[in-house]
């Protein structure tokens, strides 16, 4: 029984020995498996893969223009592609929208003018996407000053004598835009509202007929950007004022309008950054991160001036939020006020 027993016992110790070597086994697996795991996760870091940057206006206008510039800087700055895709229709809408619907994970950003966050919400109720509140915003990335022209046919030498004169004359000043509802509109209509001057507002096609029409003597005066400037060459355009709160390093010889007789006047149209909702807060502190750091690349910072756009200071997630807030409840009370509308 005795020998018995031992070998028994024997066969136990053996199958206690297996067992842990089992245990073992498979808990180095698991390890590895986790290691292999941890490591591809940090392999899948954002950005993995290509990131479009959807912009909803055509090819070569203000918002396309920075995006393709701020897309290659992202791509060298993030060793991984960002691509611009146009998405046209509907007044920006479409495109908008599409971005409001895509799948948050970083990889389908939007980068809209501030007209289609926080002006169009209050000039429609057809919006498919609720202004700015749909998106995760992400940076304020330019800003562009508009100047206030007049033709040189119209004799008028500064802002006080065009304000004047439209009192004395009420009804028969008027003034060029691009359209019902975009900034120059509004920058007007603030102008109008601000100063008691009585003007009619011309809308044309696109900005180069609203242009023409200045240049010609068709209308009195516009806010158009600062490109406008080089008009001032030909003779037939003066420049009164700029739409900033401080002088714009881009003309710093051009007051503003607060200082020549329309005190806390500032409308800036700027251009912004967004994700989708409920994107991941890091993807979106990295973004914003990449963004800050565009402010010290000297070629960066060279292009964007060179098209007549300012870049806006450093700022948070959180603080653009906080500033297209702010932006949003300034032009629902200006729309409202003016009644203005677009259907």
């Amino acid at each position: 029984m005795g020998v018995h027993r031992a070998k028994w016992y024997l066969k136990e110790i053996d199958f206690s020995l297996s067992s842990m070597k089992l245990f073992f086994q498979t808990l180095l697996l698991a390890l590895s498996l986790g290691f292999a795991l941890t490591t591809s996760a940090q392999e899948q870091a954002y950005p993995h893969k290509l990131v479009r940057i959807v912009v909803p206006n055509g090819a070569g206008g203000p918002t396309d223009l920075i995006a393709r510039i701020m897309a290659q800087k992202l791509s060298e700055s993030m060793g991984q592609t960002f691509i611009v895709e146009n998405r046209l229709g509907a007044g920006g809408v479409v495109g908008t929208e599409a971005v409001s619907r895509a799948l948050a994970d970083g990889y389908t950003l939007l980068f809209s003018a501030s007209g289609a966050m926080v002006i169009s919400p209050h000039l429609t109720k057809k919006l498919p996407y609720n202004g700015y509140m749909d998106f995760s915003p992400i940076a304020n990335a330019a800003s562009s000053p508009m100047l206030l022209a007049v033709g040189t046919q119209s004799g008028i030498q500064s802002l006080n004598d065009l304000i004047g004169q439209a009192k004395q004359k009420p009804g028969q000043f008027n003034y060029s835009t691009a359209g019902i509802g975009t900034p120059p509109h509004l920058a007007a209509e603030l102008l109008k509202s601000s100063t008691g001057i009585d003007v009619v507002h011309v809308p044309y096609k696109d900005v180069p007929q609203s242009h023409a029409a200045l240049m010609s003597g068709e209308v009195t005066f516009m806010f158009g950007q600062p490109n406008i400037a080089n008009s001032v060459r030909t003779g037939k355009v003066k420049i009164l004022a700029i739409t900033t709160p401080k002088r714009s390093s881009l003309l710093p010889e051009v007051p503003t309008l607060s200082e020549v007789g329309v005190p806390g006047f500032e409308v800036v149209p700027w251009y912004g950054l967004f994700a989708p909702a409920k994107t991941p807060d890091d993807i979106v502190q990295r973004l914003n991160a990449e963004l800050q750091k565009l402010q010290n690349n000297k070629d960066y910072v060279e292009r964007m001036k060179s098209l007549g756009f300012e870049i806006p200071p450093t700022h948070s997630p959180a603080e653009f939020n906080q500033f297209l807030s702010r932006e949003y409840a300034k032009w629902q009370k200006m729309i409202t006020q003016a009644a203005i509308k677009v259907d």
